[in-house]
């Protein structure tokens, strides 16, 4: 098996111990192997997703002119394909950088001293974020509705916000099954503007958070869409996608599957309020997510 080399430039711990897995950490940032094409090609889609900010460069041989290929993400310096062969793109603002040395406290520096001026250490601040979960009578979003809204929010205290919505079809069978509504329920629910424009009320500007929160996303804005008014524009973090920086290899992503795997005993009830307080619970356990919010 082919060669592969992985360079990371600040890249998460998670990420380095995954790679760990498969290749060698010759130096800080630099991984080596013998793998082959298919393991390298889920290994850098990790990467990628996984790195956040940092930067990953990965070389490996490759049929062409010089043997071998080349790919980067997050770097100035871009790949280009030149007759068959792969050049680096160097920017100009790069060449031209200036060498001079710079004066002054250094940026670590500076942290250290805001720190201790401000009193806002880690320890002593959370962010406000709503944790959010829907359930839906389906999964497309241009055509299903939402009829059951939870959402928890995170901030001095703890506050809840749920509703049924108004739904005037039939449900297939497994959503009845799931969620365990039945049609008469539906008859107390609230209109699908009414209960949309409170939910808006109670997130307010804060970060929205959910398990596989993409899906309800959609689901608010094709809502939102439908009254006339704007999509969502409020910072977003996905649960799931940090899970799979964590747990790399688990059978499948079932919310009910990662509790599991983080020692949560508890069965998803597919309802919407109850839902998102096991999300709240799984933020605990998600190292990640838990240091950026910095909750407890």
């Amino acid at each position: 098996m082919p060669l592969t080399v992985i360079t990371l430039k600040n890249a998460p711990p998670s990420l380095r111990g995954d790679l760990t897995k498969w290749m060698q950490e010759i130096a800080v940032g630099v991984y080596v192997g013998n793998i082959n094409s298919k393991v390298r090609e889920e290994l850098w889609k990790r990467v990628v997703e996984s790195v956040g900010e940092g930067e990953a460069t990965i070389s490996y041989a490759y049929r062409n002119e010089i043997g071998y290929n080349f790919e980067t993400h997050n770097s100035s310096r871009m790949v280009i394909d030149y007759d068959g062969i792969p050049l680096v793109l160097v920017p100009k603002t790069e060449r031209e950088k200036n060498d001079d040395p710079k004066y002054g406290f250094s940026k670590a520096a500076k942290i250290r001293k805001a720190k201790k001026f401000t009193g806002n250490s880690k320890s002593s601040y959370s962010k406000k974020f709503v944790v959010i979960d829907l359930e839906t009578t389906g999964l497309n979003y241009q055509e299903d509705r939402i009829i059951e809204i939870g959402a928890i929010k995170y901030s001095e205290k703890l506050e809840e916000y749920s509703c049924i919505v108004n739904y005037n079809g039939e449900l297939s069978d497994i959503i009845r099954n799931l969620a365990g509504l039945k049609e008469e329920d539906f008859k107390k629910g609230k209109d699908e503007k009414e209960a949309i424009e409170e939910l808006l009320k109670f997130i307010d500007n804060s970060i929205l958070i959910g398990y596989n929160l993409d899906f309800d996303i959609k689901f608010i804005n094709a809502a939102l869409k439908r009254i006339d008014l704007p999509k969502l524009q409020n910072k977003t973090y996905d649960i799931m996608k940090y899970v799979k920086r964590e747990k790399l290899f688990l059978q499948n992503y079932k919310l009910q599957t990662v509790l599991k795997e983080y020692g949560i005993d508890e069965k998803v009830p597919h309802r919407a309020l109850e839902d998102a307080r096991l999300s709240l619970k799984l933020i605990s356990k998600v190292n990640n997510l838990r240091d950026k919010l910095n909750y407890k």
